[in-house]
């Protein structure tokens, strides 16, 4: 999930950034490796462990269909997000990479969420959605947008369809229960935290995107909210993946 930074860079002209623009920035200074430990963001850590706890339920015995690919996914983050805090460090844009990755995650979010929901005219709907998002994507990115924008409203109509995608999955899980116990789900925990992550981000982009000239203490609360949005969602994954692990009762 994209964690972002916000802020007004300097030596920018505020003409040539209309919209809003997520860069990273931080000055640089020598430190030994416990300070580059200490440094590093907390989502970051949170994503790692999430990958772990996949990696291990990946090697269990008969593991979910759907965890392989979400563990390239977690990888695919991991990478991103460590990309993302090297260029803050680094003092560069990180615009371009995290648009790309937008359009990435949020079809693979709705491709996963339709894979747990049951077959039928809303499994059929939510894949071609899936297939004919990332044309919509890049297409307003590049063409309507512009590559020097933040592709906000793409990424808004993708958070909006995995909103929809995640109720209609919850709406399933009561219509049709089943045997299984809800909370040892590893789905139910990736559906509340992308419906909880998507829910909230929706709202505060959209008053961003119409909104000029936001001071720069408005900029780092945005971040500050976003980065514990991700920090929830990836603690929700963490658990789906715990679900995901067989354990054996110990002989009493």
């Amino acid at each position: 999930m994209i964690v972002w930074q916000f802020f007004i860079a300097p030596h920018a002209n505020s003409s040539d950034f209309p919209n809003l623009m997520p860069y990273l920035i931080i000055s640089m200074h020598p430190m030994n490796l416990l300070d580059f430990i200490s440094e590093i963001p907390v989502y970051i850590i949170f994503i790692f462990l999430c990958l772990v706890l996949s990696l291990v339920s990946l090697a269990k015995k008969n593991p979910p269909a759907y965890l392989a690919l979400f563990t390239c996914y977690l990888f695919l983050t991991l990478v991103i997000e460590c990309v993302g805090w090297s260029y803050k460090r680094a003092n560069s844009n990180n615009l371009t990479m995290y648009n790309l990755y937008g359009v990435v995650h949020l079809t693979y979010a709705i491709y996963l969420l339709s894979s747990f929901l049951h077959p039928g005219r809303a499994k059929q709907v939510f894949t071609w959605i899936m297939l004919f998002y990332p044309a919509f994507a890049l297409l307003n990115i590049y063409f309507i947008q512009g590559p020097r924008h933040f592709g906000t409203y793409s990424y808004i109509v993708g958070a909006v369809i995995v909103v929809v995608c995640s109720i209609n999955y919850f709406y399933q899980r009561i219509k049709f229960p089943g045997r299984d116990n809800l909370l040892r789900d590893p789905s139910f925990w990736i559906a509340t935290g992308l419906l909880f992550f998507n829910a909230i981000t929706v709202p505060y982009l959209g008053i961003v995107n119409f909104l000029a000239n936001i001071p720069q203490y408005a900029y780092k609360t945005f971040s500050n909210i976003n980065a514990v949005l991700s920090i929830i969602l990836y603690s929700l994954f963490c658990i789906s993946s715990v679900c995901s692990l067989n354990f054996r009762k110990l002989p009493s």
